[in-house]
C-alpha cells in the first residue's frame, strides 16, 4: 500500500478542485489523483471533506500572503517589488502545488468561507496597494487596477502545463515576463532582469 504524506493529500485536492470545483468531491477521486490506494489517502488527517477543502484554499491564500511579503520587503521601484512578487509567486505554486481561485466556495462552512474571504481581501489589498503605488512613482502604466490583479491572480490560478520542473520554470519565467511588459510603463526606470532561468537536466 503506498504512503502519501499530507502535503501531497493537499496536492492532489487543489487539483482536482482547480480542474472541477469543490463540489461532490470524494476521498476516492483523490486517491485516483494521487495515484495512491484508497486506504492510503490519508483521511486522518482531515475530520472532513470541506476541512480538507479548507486547507486547499487557506494554502493558496497563504502562499499569496508570503509571496506579497517577499514584493513588500524588496528594494527599488514598485515595478521591482511586482517582479518579486510574481517570482515568488510561481515558486510557491511550484513548490507547494496549484493555486485556486477562491471563487466559488459555497461548500464550506459559513465560518470558514467567512475567514477565507477576509483573507481574500486582503491579498487584494495588499496587491493593489502594490500597483497604485507604481502608478505614482511611475514605474508602472495607468491601467484599471481591479482589472489588473484579476489578470495577475489569473495567471497565478493557471493549470501546470509541462512534466517536468525545469520546463514549467521556463513557462513561469516567459508568464512574468509577459506580465511585467504588459504593466510596465513604455520606458521604465532599469529593472533587473526577472527571467527565471530554467534548471539543468539531471
Amino acid at each position: 500500500m503506498n504512503a502519501v504524506s499530507r502535503s501531497q493529500t493537499i496536492d492532489a485536492i487543489a487539483r482536482v478542485v482547480a480542474r472541477h470545483g469543490p463540489a461532490g468531491m470524494r476521498w476516492s477521486t483523490i486517491a485516483r489523483e494521487a495515484g495512491i490506494s484508497h486506504a492510503a489517502c490519508g483521511r486522518s488527517w482531515f475530520p472532513d471533506m470541506p476541512a480538507l477543502v479548507d486547507e486547499c484554499y487557506s494554502r493558496t491564500a497563504q502562499g499569496l500572503e508570503e509571496s506579497l511579503l517577499r514584493a513588500e520587503t524588496a528594494p527599488g521601484s514598485a515595478l521591482d517589488k511586482l517582479a518579486a512578487f510574481l517570482v515568488a509567486a510561481f515558486e510557491t505554486r511550484r513548490e507547494r502545488g496549484q493555486f485556486l481561485s477562491f471563487q466559488p466556495v459555497e461548500e464550506l462552512p459559513l465560518p470558514r468561507r467567512k475567514r477565507l474571504r477576509e483573507r481574500e481581501l486582503m491579498v487584494l489589498a495588499r496587491l493593489k496597494r502594490l500597483l497604485a503605488k507604481g502608478q505614482r512613482d511611475g514605474s508602472l502604466a495607468l491601467r484599471h487596477i481591479d482589472s489588473t490583479c484579476a489578470m495577475i491572480l489569473a495567471c497565478l490560478q493557471l493549470p501546470v502545463t509541462t512534466d517536468t520542473a525545469a520546463e514549467q520554470q521556463m513557462w513561469d519565467g516567459e508568464i512574468v515576463e509577459l506580465l511585467l511588459a504588459a504593466l510596465a510603463e513604455p520606458h521604465p526606470a532599469a529593472v533587473t532582469n526577472y527571467r527565471v532561468q530554467a534548471i539543468p537536466a539531471q
